[in-house]
């Protein structure tokens, strides 16, 4: 999906970041995935700049790699807390 109209597709921006590349973590040639540098969870996003290509053997240390280091800097938005009334389930009835 594109996050914008400006923006690659995935597949391209895959195809263009795995073509021809190596693994930047042991240099392998096979099997090659596009990593985010900074997870899309912590607001990294699908541009050239912040993907790499690492092979499938090494992309949970990679990533996991990647995690640690965005916690350290990555500050999670102040929403306003919303509270719901806790309701019980429905079918169940009180013994008395």
């Amino acid at each position: 999906m594109k996050q914008s109209p400006d923006h690659l597709s995935w597949s391209t921006l895959s195809a263009l970041v795995t073509g021809g590349a190596v693994c930047r973590a042991c240099g392998s040639h096979d099997d090659l995935v596009t990593h985010h540098k900074l997870p899309r969870r912590m607001g990294g996003l699908d541009v050239l700049e912040n993907l790499e290509p690492v092979c499938r053997s090494c992309h949970p240390a990679v990533e996991q790699d990647a995690v640690a280091e965005a916690e350290l800097t990555w500050e999670r938005p102040e929403w306003p807390e919303r509270r719901r009334p806790r309701r019980p389930p429905p079918g169940l009835i009180r013994p008395y």
